[in-house]
C-alpha cells in the first residue's frame, strides 16, 4: 500500500501557517506542528525557537518590501515603508514582543533603518530629529499592533450620557471594522504631522 503524501516541511510552510496562528492570538510550537501536522521535532530541524520564527518572518518582509520600493523616493516611499511596516506587524500582533526584543544584528534590518533615515533626510529631517522620528513611528505601528489583542470599544458599552462625544465617535464605526483597515486609513495623516516642520512639508 502506497504511503500517504504528505507535504515537505519547508520554511515557506511554517512562515505561512504561523501567520495563520499569530494573526489573532499567541501559539506554541506544539500548536504549530498540529497546524502543520509534522511533530515538534521537525519544526525544530528548520527553526531552533519562536524568536527564530520571528526573525524569518522580519527577513522575508523586508525582502519583499525591498521589491516593493523599487526606485519610489521621499514621501510616497516613507508612506510606503509605514504602511508595509503597519501591515506586517498587524499580521502578527501575538509575536511584536519577541519583534522589539530581537537584537538589532541582522542585514535585513540594518538596511531598513539606513532607508528610514535615508528617505527621511532627502525629506529635509536633520540629523538630531532622525532617530526620534524612526522610534515614534516604530511606536505608532507596534502600539496598533498591541491594540489588535484588545478587545475593541463597543458603542453599545459607553452611555451617550455620561460620555457623549466618545458615543458620538463610536456611533460612526461600523462593529465589524478591522482596525488594520483603521490604522491605515490614518497613517499618512501622523506621517503628515511628524513632518510639518521639515523644508518639504508645504509642498508635499
Amino acid at each position: 500500500m502506497a504511503r500517504p503524501h504528505t507535504p515537505i516541511l519547508s520554511e515557506a510552510r511554517i512562515l505561512d501557517a504561523v501567520r495563520r496562528l499569530a494573526r489573532d492570538g499567541d501559539f506554541t510550537l506544539a500548536q504549530l506542528a498540529r497546524e502543520l501536522d509534522v511533530r515538534v521535532s521537525s519544526i525544530y530541524h528548520h527553526v531552533p525557537s519562536k524568536a527564530a520564527i520571528v526573525h524569518l518572518l522580519r527577513r522575508d518582509w523586508i525582502l519583499r518590501l525591498r521589491t516593493e520600493l523599487g526606485d519610489s523616493a521621499g514621501r510616497e516611499r516613507l508612506s510606503r515603508i509605514v504602511h508595509s511596516y503597519a501591515e506586517f506587524a498587524g499580521e502578527i500582533p501575538a509575536l511584536v514582543p519577541v519583534l522589539i526584543t530581537e537584537p538589532f544584528q541582522d542585514d535585513e534590518l540594518r538596511w531598513l533603518y539606513e532607508d528610514l533615515a535615508r528617505t527621511l533626510h532627502s525629506l529635509g529631517v536633520p540629523d538630531t530629529r532622525i532617530l526620534p522620528l524612526i522610534g515614534t513611528i516604530d511606536a505608532i505601528v507596534i502600539g496598533a499592533a498591541f491594540d489588535l489583542l484588545a478587545p475593541p470599544f463597543q458603542a453599545s458599552e459607553v452611555s451617550p450620557e455620561a460620555h457623549p462625544r466618545l458615543a458620538a465617535a463610536l456611533g460612526t464605526v461600523p462593529e465589524d471594522l478591522d482596525r488594520r483597515e483603521h490604522l491605515h486609513s490614518t497613517l499618512d495623516d501622523l506621517l503628515a504631522g511628524l513632518l510639518r516642520h521639515t523644508p518639504g512639508h508645504a509642498s508635499a
